[in-house]
């Protein structure tokens, strides 16, 4: 046999062993992959059966009573409902506001809060109100925040508020608001008649005696404690050292009252007693002694 014939005879061998091994390489290839894609369906399948799971097992959570308000949470809300910082209006009146709300078939976390804000804003002392849900067991926490009263209306020192004006320039005048004691001590005090409330009070004429009060403070360099306009041609106010009669709130009241920093110093050199400065008249200003008994 030639060489010619030789290498011929080892070229076929090589390529039929090249042609054999590339069939054996495929033949792998595809049962490798016949394996990925039973691997892939079998991860599919069980990665649907672990959704499901656990759509069920949500579905099922979130069914539990823990997340549901009871039917009756509004007309008894003593332990669902928890209100903070109501210092002015009483819990009945809150709880006499929300009585005819529905209570809706949600989780506690749906739950739309608006519905309670709504209604505890019609209560005109409510300034802010925020409303958190917490379940297990499901409740409710009402925060609320009120106006601040900055002047008070009395009838008489010792009576019970009938009124008071807020900081944002809103007067109250419905008695269940009256519960006023956080801030008795360190508001200014208008003394007036009930008829005088009921026809002469408004927010321009609390505006004006605000005016009034801030230059008495100011001329005096003392706070006032309250204002009596029981007698509106008579009028006195009250700061720490003494009283001040004022007299008539008229156009000169503030040209009178500017004279308070020049008589005040007097006070400590009179051995008596003083009952009141005098600013009543234009151009005139003198201390009242009390009567000796």
């Amino acid at each position: 046999m030639t060489d010619s014939s030789l290498n011929n005879a080892d070229k076929q061998q090589d390529d039929f062993s090249s042609v054999k091994h590339s069939v054996k390489h495929k033949q792998t290839e595809r049962k490798i992959r016949k394996k990925r894609k039973k691997v892939n369906r079998l991860k599919a399948f069980l990665r649907f059966i672990v959704l499901i799971l656990l759509t069920f097992l949500t579905y099922e959570f979130f069914k539990l009573p823990g997340w549901y308000l009871k039917p009756d949470t509004f007309k008894n809300p003593a332990d669902s409902i928890e209100i903070v910082n109501n210092h002015i209006v009483p819990q009945y009146v809150i709880n006499k506001s929300l009585k005819d709300l529905a209570v809706p078939k949600l989780p506690i976390f749906l739950m739309s809060v608006d519905p309670i804000k709504k209604e505890l804003y019609k209560i005109p002392v409510m300034k802010n109100i925020y409303v958190r849900r917490y379940g297990f067991p499901a409740r409710i926490q009402i925060i609320i925040r009120e106006r601040v009263p900055i002047a008070i209306i009395k009838t008489d020192l010792k009576a019970r508020p009938t009124a008071f004006f807020t900081s944002d320039g809103i007067l109250i005048t419905n008695k269940q608001y009256m519960n006023l004691s956080k801030y008795d001590s360190n508001v200014l005090k208008i003394f007036t008649t009930q008829q005088a409330l009921q026809k002469e009070i408004s927010v321009a004429k609390i505006r004006e005696i605000e005016k009034i009060v801030k230059a008495v403070e100011t001329y005096s360099n003392e706070e006032v404690e309250y204002i009596d306009l029981r007698k509106p041609s008579d009028v006195y106010v009250k700061i720490k050292t003494t009283s001040i009669r004022l007299g008539t709130l008229d156009s000169t009241v503030y040209e009178r009252i500017k004279r308070i920093y020049t008589i005040l110093p007097q006070i400590t050199e009179v051995n008596s007693k003083i009952k009141y400065i005098d600013l009543s008249w234009d151009k005139v200003n003198y201390l009242k002694l009390q009567k000796s008994k």
